[in-house]
């Protein structure tokens, strides 16, 4: 099984690196929900040229321990664990959407502010919790359908997740809910 730490958007614009360098950008002038409450808009999304509007509504975390992580990639993960973040996704109008990659846009951040990083992972890991289901890119989602979604993201051993966040690209805040 391979495993990599994602970057770019999907990770919360972290380097990859040391979690503990990323600073997480300002979701200051967005209104922050709570786990459990949906997007106040809806969210276009666009894949193969069709476009869909859906409602994002983080669910849960579930963290991981340390020792989930041991023996990867030659001690790559040391200091650090998994957090599993659960979205659902509703489809709520537009074109049906061939895999709407709907996590691609969602980030984590920790309770003192740093952005966790998505991990990739290329098989499975044994911690992954039994209700976590990937995104199926290949099955079309059309209106009026939900789906509950999951992705690990890396943070530091002893840290918390207190935000999940939500991309709504380059010229709005993300949107953000706060983690019980």
């Amino acid at each position: 099984m391979a495993l990599t730490a994602g970057c770019g958007p999907a990770a919360g614009g972290s380097s990859g690196g040391d979690a503990k360098s990323a600073r997480p950008g300002s979701a200051a002038g967005a209104q922050e929900l709570l786990l459990g409450q949906p997007s106040q808009e809806e969210q276009e999304i666009t894949r193969w040229n069709a476009t869909g509007k859906f409602l994002i509504t983080p669910q849960k975390v579930v963290e991981g321990k340390p020792e989930d992580l041991q023996g990867l990639e030659d001690g790559k993960f040391a200091g650090q664990k998994a957090a599993w973040v659960y979205v659902e996704a509703r489809h709520v109008g537009g074109e049906p959407v061939k895999g709407p990659m709907v996590m691609t846009n969602v980030g984590a951040q920790t309770t003192d502010g740093y952005r966790a990083t998505r991990l990739l992972d290329f098989g499975d890991l044994s911690s992954r919790p039994k209700d976590c289901a990937d995104e199926d890119l290949e099955s079309v989602f059309k209106e009026g359908e939900k789906r509950t979604l999951c992705v690990p993201y890396l943070i530091p051993a002893g840290a918390k997740v207190g935000k999940v966040t939500y991309s709504q690209g380059y010229y709005k805040d993300p949107l953000a809910w706060k983690v019980p």
